[in-house]
């Protein structure tokens, strides 16, 4: 299994790394030295020049490893860990990164075993909407900001979509598989907008538009747009 974490323009800004320090962090091959001199621990391994954007970079990854469960994840992470119910209530606890890789290897296995490519964790801003009454889901929603992929499978993202590539790949999964593994007792929150560096230094209202408008397209009533606090770029799958 490999943790594969795409970064761009953030060297000694990666958090994921506090939360599973055996993720690999694939950057830019011209910022590879910047990259090992802030993270002298980290497996950091470059990613050529002319691959752009985050939807190439995430096929590159998968074309250019050896392990076929990768699990992708981004490099901003803020708040990681798990739902335990008990006595009526919801505790949120951290998990330490052998718990991380159990989960995943877990994952996998319920992946495979439905013949799905795709699982993931859930990513909302706000843990406290996360819950384990029903750990786990087959026609839900998940993103790269923490999924993992059956590599041998042979999908890939859709690199017509520069953004949303991930929610393009998830609904692909549901149509073409019948589902995806939506884990909801875990959950994994990024900073994203808050900073510079990745793919807020290309993406744009326009690009987004764009996406937003062909996925509608391609997927007719399974994506509804949305106006979720100051962005215009937000979407609900509706399944």
């Amino acid at each position: 299994m490999i943790w594969a974490v795409p970064s761009k323009g953030r060297a000694g800004k990666v958090t994921t790394l506090k939360v599973t320090p055996f993720a690999v962090l694939f950057v830019p091959e011209y910022e590879v030295d910047d990259y090992r001199r802030c993270h002298p621990e980290a497996d950091v391994r470059a990613v050529p020049a002319e691959i752009k954007g985050i939807t190439k970079t995430r096929n590159w990854i998968l074309d250019n490893v050896d392990d076929d469960d990768v699990v992708m994840v981004d490099d901003d992470a803020r708040q990681c860990g798990w739902c335990k119910m008990h006595s009526e209530k919801v505790e949120h606890l951290k998990l330490k990164p052998d718990v991380w890789l159990r989960e995943a290897e877990k994952l996998f296995e319920i992946t495979r075993s439905l013949k799905y490519r795709l699982w993931g964790v859930a990513t909302q801003a706000a843990p406290r909407s996360v819950y384990p009454y029903k750990p786990i889901l087959f026609r839900s929603y998940v993103t790269a900001s923490c999924c993992g992929i059956c590599r041998e499978s042979g999908i890939r993202f859709d690199e017509s979509f520069p953004v949303k590539e991930d929610y393009e790949i998830n609904l692909r999964c549901v149509v073409e598989d019948g589902g995806v593994v939506a884990a909801r007792h875990l959950y994994w929150s990024n900073s994203h907008w808050h900073d510079d560096g990745g793919c807020k230094d290309y993406r744009t209202q326009k690009m987004e538009k764009e996406a937003i408008d062909r996925l509608k397209q391609k997927y007719p009533s399974m994506v509804r747009r949305v106006k979720r606090g100051k962005s215009d770029w937000s979407i609900d799958l509706v399944f």
